[in-house]
């Protein structure tokens, strides 16, 4: 039912979903990023953002075609109301502030938007 709202929305907002479809590296044994789920949360949830899925060590890729660079990249995928509403959120004073928390931690593979 969530789904079939945000679509209506979208649709009667003339806009569609963006997502944010990022790749990080989790080596083994990497510092927690506890902080950073904390702090980026609420930062995304003022922009809208529906959290799809979380990249973790746990998580398993199975490449079907192409290259994956490292075995230990890991994707998350996070829906947005629009393309507006993801790059408002990525560019906030307040995404900014708490980006680092990421960062200091884990490299990132690749961060791309696609609507």
């Amino acid at each position: 039912m969530a789904k079939f709202c945000m679509q209506a929305e979208a649709v009667m907002n003339n806009s569609k979903p963006a997502y944010l479809i990022a790749s990080s590296i989790l080596p083994e044994g990497h510092a927690s990023l506890q902080a950073y789920a904390q702090a980026a949360q609420p930062v995304f949830q003022a922009h809208g953002a529906e959290v799809l899925m979380v990249g973790t060590s746990a998580q398993e890729i199975e490449k079907l075609e192409g290259s994956w660079p490292d075995t230990d990249a890991r994707l998350s995928l996070i829906r947005f109301p629009s393309m507006q509403h993801l790059k408002d959120c990525f560019s906030s004073e307040a995404y900014k502030a708490i980006k680092h928390l990421r960062t200091d931690i884990i490299e990132t593979n690749f961060t791309v938007a696609v609507d």
